[in-house]
């Protein structure tokens, strides 16, 4: 990352109002440096042979921003800057013609990072759809690949956690500020994230959660991503905004299958009728990203998660993704209810089986069928 001298003069460039990347460029391509551009005189830009409307708003927003007091903020807020022309700065969000000057980040951002899938979703997650978003992240994760997503709660805090409880990086994409944590609930998640991944932003120090943050948020969490995945998402959702702009950056498009009965997940649903790829496994992730080189070592993690006998074996076969009753399962198997429950319970702390309320259990999700 270079000097926080040199990228000051980036920051300027990046807070100057209704800019952006495409008439930025049009000046950077008259110096040699940002700092070169930014140290300009005045009577000297306006001579050069571009709009005067565009080098006249360049002149007003420049004189009035104050690029070392604001690298300074930048520094107690504890974040550092990742520039157009730095190396960490992300390969595929490069390729976006609508890609930001620099990116606010806390943590840090390294090239084996480049392996990356966003898993976004619904703010209200169902277990289902919790589990599903936490397992898979886990299981890519324990492969090298990093987890976007953009540390709302539900689905996005699913997938961090997922990635972080296998010692995986994770990058949270923000809507605000990256001096604002939002939501404030997940204060400390963002602090594990920075630690092992980045907080990412493009908004300006102390920016709030306003609403038209998030669809340009979004773009990033797809821009920077080799797909996205929706693990649960209602007909209409800031997840399937997200599918919008990874469909117009050619980035490939996940579902997880939901019950057609359910409202929150009817959004994936009909992402699959519109030709997104079905995710039943990780597999199904790691074929189509053409990272199946790493499916052996899944299956062989998956494999270890075995009933270690019959009783354990004819109790996990009554549960599935749906909860059933304790006292239903002694119906079905004719065990005597202690031997259920002490079963059930040891099944647990294999992960094979998860308590789903009181007395009900349903099937883990990594422990399949």
């Amino acid at each position: 990352m270079q000097e926080s001298s040199h990228q000051q003069y980036w920051l300027g460039l990046h807070l100057v109002p209704n800019f952006g990347v495409v008439k930025t460029s049009r000046l950077l391509a008259r110096f040699e440096s940002a700092e070169a551009l930014w140290r300009e005189p005045e009577s000297s830009l306006m001579r050069l042979n571009l709009p005067r409307n565009l080098l006249r708003q360049f002149c007003h927003a420049r004189r009035s921003i104050n690029v070392q007091a604001e690298m300074e903020a930048v520094e107690r807020a504890g974040a550092s800057l990742v520039t157009l022309d730095d190396d960490a700065y992300p390969a595929l969000l490069r390729q976006l013609s609508d890609r930001p000057l620099l990116l606010y980040a806390r943590g840090q951002l390294q090239p084996e990072d480049e392996k990356r899938l966003a898993i976004v979703g619904t703010r209200k997650a169902s277990k289902y759809g919790w589990d599903a978003a936490n397992q898979l992240a886990s299981q890519l994760a324990s492969q090298g690949v990093a987890i976007v997503s953009g540390l709302a709660q539900g689905i996005d805090a699913a997938a961090h956690r997922g990635a972080l409880a296998v010692g995986g990086r994770t990058f949270a994409i923000v809507g605000t500020g990256i001096d604002q944590i939002y939501p404030r609930e997940n204060t400390d998640l963002a602090s594990e994230i920075a630690a092992n991944g980045a907080i990412i932003s493009e908004m300006p120090l102390g920016a709030k959660p306003l609403a038209k943050n998030f669809p340009q948020r979004n773009r990033l969490i797809s821009g920077m991503s080799l797909g996205v995945l929706v693990a649960e998402a209602p007909a209409r959702s800031g997840a399937l905004n997200t599918v919008s702009h990874a469909l117009e950056q050619g980035r490939d498009v996940f579902a997880l299958p939901h019950n057609i009965f359910s409202l929150s997940g009817r959004g994936c649903n009909q992402l699959i009728q519109e030709g997104a790829k079905l995710v039943a496994e990780v597999d199904d992730i790691l074929e189509e990203l053409d990272l199946s080189h790493f499916r052996t070592q899944t299956k062989i993690q998956t494999e270890r998660l075995q009933p270690a006998n019959d009783t354990e074996d004819a109790i996990l076969r009554q549960l599935s993704a749906d909860p059933i009753h304790v006292d239903e399962i002694v119906r079905q198997t004719r065990l005597p209810t202690a031997t259920v429950t002490s079963t059930l319970t040891m099944l647990e702390l294999k992960g094979l089986a998860d308590s789903a309320g009181p007395m009900q259990y349903c099937r883990a999700l990594e422990s399949g069928g």
